[in-house]
């Protein structure tokens, strides 16, 4: 069996997309966790079995000088002859929130389960459902489905995919644009939409931020989902009312509890309104409503 290596990185959360987007080149597996009690992050990843030592040595390296890693903040270890894809594919357990059962296909329910099933592999891009922003999305979601019936939704930074599948199981005629500016997103979107056999609802495309195009009155969306970072969601913000129709909703995720009264405070200058907010740990997600003014 080709000898594999495990990289291990100690970051600070500001640093984690850099890790990551860099690991990815060489990779099939990665994971990212909160250290316990620190500021820091511990970005982890197991290379390709086309990818060796030397080309690990490089991605890392480059990476310390870039950010000025010390040589406790990461390391290099050859793996056992062991199947680790399989492995991490198999450790991904049943997650539920609500009427959400997330599942790998090594534990697909055999049976009726009253359920809205979504199947999903741990793999290269964000949407496990296991961390705190996906799982208030998709709280948030069904709160949502009490109070709306969508037509049109936008995915923003989809990720996985994750929303967009929970979305068509909520409401299954809606018509669903999933946006990321990460290439091995949309491809993992589309292959996650195709096993949970929403392809017809779910359109993906590479974006960075929202299209180009902006859609007529008519096209606008009933809501938007967005579970990036607190800086893009800012970035964004002006740019949502134009693709937002006048009393439709928005789903903010992906910030900290400590950054909550700077979005509110860009978001309201532009007509949103706050809806609900759903505290996990330290991560904040907001439904606000729009009304034009």
């Amino acid at each position: 069996m080709t000898k594999r290596w495990q990289i291990n990185i100690k970051v600070l959360q500001k640093d984690i997309d850099i890790v990551s987007e860099r690991l990815e080149s060489c990779t099939d597996v990665l994971s990212t966790f909160e250290l316990n009690g620190t500021e820091f992050w511990e970005i982890s990843g197991i290379t390709k079995p086309t990818s060796d030592k030397g080309e690990a040595n490089v991605v890392v390296r480059e990476l310390v000088q870039q950010l000025n890693l010390q040589p406790t903040d990461f390391s290099i270890e050859m793996l056992p002859d062991r199947d680790w894809l399989a492995e991490n594919r198999a450790s991904f357990p049943c997650l539920s929130y609500g009427r959400f059962l997330i599942h790998g296909s090594h534990n697909r329910p055999k049976t009726a389960n009253g359920y809205l099933n979504i199947e999903l592999e741990a793999g290269r891009a964000f949407g496990s459902g296991s961390h705190e922003s996906t799982a208030g999305c998709l709280l948030s979601l069904l709160y949502l489905f009490k109070i709306m019936s969508p037509k049109r939704i936008m995915d923003l930074g989809c990720g996985s995919g994750i929303l967009s599948i929970a979305s068509v199981k909520l409401w299954p005629s809606v018509k669903t644009l999933a946006l990321d500016i990460d290439y091995d997103a949309v491809e993992t979107t589309l292959e996650n939409i195709k096993v949970n056999k929403v392809w017809r609802q779910v359109r993906c495309q590479h974006s960075n931020g929202f299209p180009r195009v902006r859609p007529g009155t008519s096209k606008k969306y009933d809501l938007i989902v967005a579970n990036i970072l607190a800086q893009p969601l800012i970035a964004l913000a002006p740019h949502s009312t134009s693709f937002l129709r006048s009393g439709g909703y928005i789903v903010l995720s992906g910030l900290l509890e400590t950054q909550e009264r700077e979005i509110l405070a860009v978001y309201n200058s532009l007509g949103f309104r706050i809806v609900s907010r759903k505290r996990l740990k330290e991560w904040t997600t907001f439904i606000l409503k729009y009304k034009r003014t």
